[in-house]
C-alpha cells in the first residue's frame, strides 16, 4: 500500500541533499530555517549508534538535509542567506527618541 510522505510530491519523491551537517545542532538549525520557510525536510543522519563519531570523521559530516528536488535551489538559497548573515533583516526597530 502507497501511502503519501511528508515531503510532499506524492508518494515517492525525488530528493536532493542540499546540506551536509557537521554535528546534530547544525543539522538541527537548518532544518528549522527549511520548514519555517515552508520547505519539508528529511535529516538523514550518518551515524552508527556504539560508535560515536566514528562516522563523522569518516563521511566527513554528521548528516545531511533531503529535500524535494523541485525545491532543492530555493532551499540552497535560503540556507546561504541565513548561514551567511544576509538573510531579511529582522532587526528590532530603534527605540523612541527621548523628549528634550
Amino acid at each position: 500500500m502507497d501511502q503519501p510522505d511528508r515531503l510532499g510530491g506524492g508518494t515517492d519523491p525525488q530528493l536532493e541533499s542540499v546540506f551536509e551537517a557537521r554535528d546534530s545542532v547544525a543539522a538541527e538549525l537548518a532544518r528549522g530555517v527549511l520548514e519555517s520557510a515552508g520547505i519539508p525536510v528529511l535529516v538523514q543522519s550518518f551515524q552508527v549508534p556504539w560508535y560515536d563519531g566514528v562516522m563523522t570523521a569518516g563521511a566527513g559530516a554528521w548528516g545531511r538535509l533531503l529535500v524535494p528536488s523541485h525545491l532543492a535551489d530555493d532551499a540552497r538559497q535560503i540556507l546561504t542567506a541565513y548561514f551567511e548573515g544576509t538573510a531579511p533583516d529582522t532587526e528590532a526597530p530603534s527605540p523612541p527618541e527621548s523628549p528634550a
